[in-house]
């Protein structure tokens, strides 16, 4: 079976379409980027508590990942996990050394230190990177989309 030029034409023109459509869809508000900022720094931020405060906090952020999965899904009909493949994958590794490196820093200067305020600290710059890098990666992800494979 082989197709004739128009079939192939009008077939990558729908390839078009779906795809711009897509990209239409994966552009987050202003708020979804603060959601991700506030899980991602609130992870942090939440060992600066005595235990066992940081438990019931880390169980509060991975609640508020579920209910962005939900927002996203309702908003859009989908989810895009961060990790897949793209690339928007060494943006997400970036931000993700980043933030295990400021979670390691944080416990550092509270229990070596003891600047119990530490994690809040390093959580309020977690949020800050995981803001800009949310709405990064969404370009990215958006440029990726719009080009043809």
């Amino acid at each position: 079976m082989s197709l004739s030029s128009a079939e192939a034409t009008e077939a990558l023109e729908a390839l078009r379409r779906s795809r711009a459509e897509l990209a239409a869809a994966a552009n987050c508000p202003p708020a979804r980027h603060l959601a991700f900022a506030g899980l991602l720094g609130g992870l942090i931020a939440g060992q600066a508590a005595p235990l066992p405060w940081p438990l019931f906090v880390e169980a509060l952020m991975l609640a508020g990942v579920a209910l962005v999965v939900i927002w996203d899904r309702r908003r859009t009909g989908m989810f895009i996990n961060g990790y897949r493949a793209g690339r928007t994958r060494p943006l997400t590794f970036t931000l993700l050394g980043l933030t295990l490196g400021l979670l390691a820093l944080a416990l550092w200067l509270r229990d070596a230190l003891g600047i119990v305020w530490a994690p809040i600290g390093c959580g309020a710059v977690a949020s800050v990177l995981a803001y800009f890098a949310s709405a990064w990666w969404q370009r990215i992800y958006r440029r990726e989309l719009e080009q043809l494979p």
